[in-house]
């Protein structure tokens, strides 16, 4: 037959540890600080590859309104005018032109 323990609801530590004194220690705390870097850089990474489709996307649609020929005039100042108005640059003040 096999041993079973029966568990009794309470933690049990060996005599000499502390309760208070139990940690996860050096390789708990590196373990969560590469996983919250690792989870920055993803997060970086996906921000830079959204923002690229989308000014590719206001490229492509300014792109198509300047080919069907749509008789609307520049905006005054592109930086002043609306985000989608005719004569905007892509991306408004922060686009690919602003590096």
């Amino acid at each position: 037959m096999s041993a079973t323990t029966t568990p009794s609801g309470e933690a049990t530590l060996r005599p000499e540890i502390d309760p208070s004194s139990v940690t996860p220690g050096l390789e708990g705390f590196l373990a969560t600080l590469f996983v919250v870097v690792l989870v920055i850089f993803l997060i970086r990474d996906m921000v830079k590859r959204i923002r690229r489709v989308r000014y590719a996307g206001e490229v492509e649609q300014t792109r198509v309104q300047q080919q069907s020929g749509t008789p609307d005039g520049p905006a005054a100042d592109p930086d002043d005018a609306q985000p989608g108005e005719p004569g905007t640059r892509p991306g408004g003040k922060h686009g690919p032109g602003r590096r």
